[in-house]
């Protein structure tokens, strides 16, 4: 009778511990609620230092502890059940397992990794005798429940056993229903998320808020710290980040993974849905995007977007918040991308759509010109921001106007408008430069240019004002950098050169031969210079009008002569032979000797320099009486003439068998320091600007004919009586 005590006591124990796990399980609100206060109890009934519950994914081929008693800050990620036979036969037999000493099982060889880094950890958790029991509920093992000693062997009796079985069953049970009630919940949840991306498809229109709202809601869903969403590029094979979201904030928007790379390439290539709980040893893991921002990821999920067939996106998952990914969550995952996919392919025919007028609406919007499209009917139908602030009112209000009230309104505001020759000679649109008072753009060009559709259908008229600002301000610094040559070199180099001659004819003294060689150096050196500045001084002049010409009668050979005096020997050092082609019976003409021979020894000057050497100048002139009916054909010089006045003129012209001049620098020769960009040489650029406006403020016009590798024609034309 004296030992039945003791077993009475131990049964009344036994049964108020499953009564109080009862009172948990019907007390518990949540899964995880539920296991904690269970695995409380079963700590306290079978007097051990360690319980645990251990669960299998829906294929039973991966085993994960998802709790722990006492609680654990982290668990280690599942693993596969294959590695482990032992526990493996157990739960296919639905036996019981017991190992009385763990360190036993660390000294077995061959075993796999993963049971070698699990017994390992068991180890340094000081963990020595086991007892594991199925959890079998609805004639199905769901996964098992572990019961462990620390620094202490102990082999569990039968009646441990059978009562750990009795914890384990009611323990199944009770996971089995909340597994089902929480899956409808989750079935709920998925629903209410899918609802919520097809509803947006319906109202947004713009692709990223599609794309931002998808990765909240699986974000949220799943429980994740970061989760990105992944479009295939259909040329480049590449996949690109269109959305990634960590915590709420935006990142690696644009970013390419190369075709096949990572384990987000073998997802879209195989279209097979991935698992990772160590991505560190997984060798598809592309750790350039998550290196890139100082991002550590320990756990991904990666499953295809698949639409009729055809990969055309990826949806990844980082780093759950609770635990490790599941299978469940991957079939689960997988099933909603199949809804997402319709909703983004939704988006990316939208936006195949807009992409033209997005990148139209940007290109207009970023430039500092305005921009004003009119119809046929010249009612302004586009516009840009640029011009709603030239016009002085917005974009809507700019809608419906007349263009060609708008341009005589902005006419009226300028101060001063000019149509630039440099231009409008043989431009097919006819361009004007505006000075306004103020507004976005002191100084405008503008011209109007016919919109052409596909088929070279005129269908409208584009009015562009060009922002020429900086333009003007080089200008200016041009012009000031003329006037100081102008004001301040003139009276020193007048001055050096005095002082020279005085030297020169011995006024300081005697001096040698060489010191009189190398004082002729420096004079001319002295003179060449003068020369550029008074070249800047009478350019200035004529610039604004205030050159006086000396005009008198000449003959149009003493001109040629003079100019061609003054370069012969420079042409034999060169070894080009300089040729007239000179009409028999020009008639004189009344002009400025001196600019006029400056302007043809220009000319013949740069034939010699950019000629190769044994080739030949030709100097030609002829007199032509032009009328309203004169051709080109019928005229005896070696190139077209441009638009002249009726009248009789005088044309010279120098040719040369140099490297030519390319089209796109034609416009530009006759500026100021221009000069053609690989032809540069010693000069200053200021030569053909003095022809140019010493022929026009004869009342006369220059050109030119030239082609690569064919030699050029300078050209210019002076009216033989005024």
């Amino acid at each position: 009778m004296s030992e039945a005590f003791p077993v009475i006591g131990q049964s009344e124990r036994s049964t108020a511990g499953l009564l109080r796990i009862a009172t948990a399980i019907e007390t518990a609100t949540t899964l995880d609620e539920l296991l904690m206060l269970a695995l409380n109890e079963f700590v306290q009934g079978l007097g051990v230092s360690l319980c645990g519950v251990l669960l299998l994914d829906a294929g039973g081929e991966t085993l994960s502890l998802v709790s722990t008693f006492p609680p654990r800050v982290s668990l280690p990620p599942p693993f596969p059940l294959r590695d482990f036979p032992l526990t493996q036969r157990a739960l296919q037999q639905r036996q019981w397992l017991q190992i009385a000493d763990v360190a036993e099982l660390l000294n077995q060889p061959d075993r796999a990794p993963t049971a070698a880094q699990v017994l390992s950890m068991l180890a340094e958790a000081r963990i020595r005798s086991l007892l594991v029991i199925p959890l079998v509920a609805q004639d199905r093992v769901i996964g098992a429940l572990a019961f462990a000693t620390i620094d202490q062997v102990r082999r569990f009796d039968e009646s441990e056993v059978s009562l750990a079985r009795l914890m384990a069953s009611q323990l199944a049970a009770a996971i089995t229903a909340f597994r089902t009630i929480e899956e409808a919940e989750h079935r709920k949840a998925e629903l209410a998320t899918l609802n919520d991306i097809a509803a947006a498809v319906n109202s947004l229109l713009d692709p990223h808020d599609i794309y931002l709202l998808v990765m909240e809601k699986i974000n949220q869903f799943f429980q994740v710290d970061a989760g990105s969403l992944l479009m295939l590029d259909s040329e480049t094979e590449e996949l690109v980040f269109v959305i990634t979201l960590e915590r709420g904030q935006e990142k690696l928007v644009g970013m390419r993974v190369p075709p096949g790379v990572g384990i987000v390439g073998d997802v879209a290539r195989t279209q097979q849905y991935a698992i990772v709980h160590d991505p560190a040893r997984d060798p598809r893991f592309y750790r350039d995007v998550s290196d890139g921002i100082g991002y550590d990821v320990h756990s991904i999920l990666c499953v295809p977007i698949v639409v009729k067939g055809r990969t055309i996106g990826v949806i990844e998952l980082l780093n759950k918040r609770t635990g490790y990914f599941t299978e469940e969550e991957a079939i689960r995952l997988t099933r909603m991308a199949t809804t997402i996919g319709i909703a983004l392919e939704n988006a990316r025919l939208f936006q195949q759509v807009s992409t033209v007028r997005d990148r139209f609406e940007a290109i207009v919007n970023s430039t500092s010109d305005g921009i004003l499209m009119a119809d046929m009917r010249g009612v302004v139908v586009a516009s840009n921001v640029v011009a709603a602030r030239l016009f002085r009112r917005s974009r809507e209000a700019l809608l419906g106007c007349q263009l060609d009230d708008l341009i005589a309104e902005l006419l009226a505001r300028a101060q001063e408008v000019a149509e630039p020759a440099w231009l409008n000679d043989g431009a097919p649109h006819p361009v004007i430069e505006i000075e306004l008072a103020d507004g976005p753009g002191r100084y405008l060009r503008h011209t109007i240019v016919p919109v052409l559709d596909a088929g070279g259908m005129q269908i409208g008229r584009l009015a562009l004002f060009e922002n020429i600002d900086k333009e003007r301000e080089l200008a200016r610094l041009r012009e000031d950098y003329t006037g100081m040559l102008i004001h301040d070199l003139r009276a020193p180099l007048t001055a050096i050169m005095n002082g020279i001659m005085m030297v020169q004819r011995g006024l300081g003294g005697p001096i040698s031969p060489q010191q009189q060689e190398l004082l002729g150096i420096a004079y001319q050196g002295s003179q060449a210079m003068l020369e550029m500045v008074n070249t800047l001084l009478d350019i200035s002049k004529m610039e604004q009008g205030r050159m006086n010409l000396n005009l008198e009668p000449l003959s149009p050979y003493a001109v040629v002569d003079k100019a061609i005096e003054r370069l012969t020997a420079y042409a034999q050092q060169r070894q080009i032979t300089l040729i007239q082609d000179l009409a028999v019976g020009l008639p004189p003409i009344e002009v400025d000797q001196e600019k006029i021979a400056r302007v043809l020894q220009n000319l013949i000057d740069n034939a010699i320099k950019f000629s190769p050497t044994g080739s030949v100048v030709t100097i030609g002139a002829r007199c032509l009486t032009l009328t309203d009916e004169t051709e080109d054909q019928q005229i005896d010089i070696p190139l077209s003439l441009p638009a002249l006045p009726a009248g009789t003129w005088l044309i010279y012209w120098v040719r040369d068998e140099g490297p030519g001049i390319p089209p796109q620098f034609h416009a530009r020769i006759f500026e100021k320091f221009g000069q053609v960009q690989h032809q540069k040489s010693q000069g200053t650029g200021l030569g053909l600007t003095f022809c140019k406006l010493a022929v026009e403020a004869h009342r006369g016009q220059i050109w030119l004919r030239s082609r690569e590798g064919e030699g050029s024609i300078f050209a210019f034309a002076l009216p033989v009586a005024r």
